[in-house]
């Protein structure tokens, strides 16, 4: 009878550990703060137009989750419009919508050439490059920030919406400082 007992409680802890390792999803490391550096790509590698940016994780799962982004860009063409766009804001990996390029948001560059945007908004799958495209989505690519390999950086820092990885290794609390009596 013991034995039927332990049988049957290291099966249901056995289904547990295997349920909690398939329902666990992986952290993507876009969801966290994401600072961009954006330089020039495409066509107008020898420019002097550079920029900077943040998309902030905010929270919720990959199908509802809800992001803040900020741009600023110097040295662009004075009076035109640009987009700012991300490649596979929807779509799994290997799919075509991970393929395409997603407006986040748009401006148009003042007469200096500086200009900037930002926009609240919710599901972005993959974060791991962005360009300023001139006109529209689709348009010249004139700056870009890329993860890996490229023109820019996408550089991420966790957050505090950031998810928690269950298995990762917990850091130990530093020691108090042994105090000391200082005798003279």
């Amino acid at each position: 009878m013991r034995d039927r007992v332990v049988r049957c409680i290291g099966g249901i802890l056995a289904a547990t550990i295997t349920m909690v390792l398939i329902a666990h999803p992986a952290m993507a490391a876009h969801e966290s703060t994401n600072t961009l550096v954006f330089e020039p790509a495409g066509e107008t590698v020898a420019s002097s137009a550079a920029g900077e940016g943040n998309v902030d994780y905010r929270g919720g799962d990959a199908t509802e989750s809800r992001w803040t982004a900020t741009f600023q860009f110097t040295g662009l063409t004075p009076d035109k419009s640009y987009v700012v766009a991300v490649q596979g804001r929807f779509g799994e990996e290997g799919s075509p919508e991970a393929a395409e390029f997603t407006p986040i948001c748009a401006f148009i560059s003042d007469a200096s050439g500086d200009g900037g945007c930002w926009y609240y908004f919710v599901v972005l799958i993959h974060l791991s490059v962005v360009q300023v495209q001139s006109g529209h989505v689709g348009g010249a690519v004139v700056l870009q920030a890329t993860r890996e390999d490229g023109p820019g950086d996408i550089s991420s820092v966790r957050n505090r919406y950031s998810p928690v990885d269950p298995f990762a290794p917990v850091a130990s609390p530093d020691a108090s400082p042994a105090v000391t009596s200082a005798t003279t």
